[in-house]
């Protein structure tokens, strides 16, 4: 259990009200994946309004990962907030385009970009 739970690993900092976090290793099934949506249901309770979710350090993502994503923008859309992704890696933006994902996020190529929206 131990060991699964560290192929994924989150790294956050604060941006003026705004929070980054790092997605850091694998968004698979078994990556420990779930703790990501813990991390952004958190933030959204606690009033948090602008998350932004930096990929540029995900290694790896399968239909589990993308689907935890998917959660975590319905769930900021139901708190109205706004959940951005900044540097997909290519081939994780590839398997976005292909199951037609890539359209239903707000996709900036830089974390800075994405912050200020």
């Amino acid at each position: 259990m131990l060991m699964s739970a560290n192929r994924l690993e989150l790294k956050e900092r604060e941006h003026e009200g705004a929070l980054a976090i790092d997605v850091i290793g694998e968004l698979t099934v078994g990556g420990g994946h779930e703790v990501l949506l813990e991390k952004v249901r958190q933030q959204l309770e606690a009033g948090r309004r602008l998350l932004v979710i930096n990929l540029s350090q995900c290694r790896r993502a399968d239909s589990a990962g993308l689907g935890e994503l998917v959660t975590c923008l319905v769930t900021a859309a139901r708190h109205d907030a706004a959940l951005r992704l900044a540097n997909i890696p290519q081939p994780i933006r590839g398997l976005m385009k292909m199951t037609n994902l890539l359209k239903a996020f707000e996709v900036f190529e830089t974390e800075e970009e994405a912050l200020k929206g």
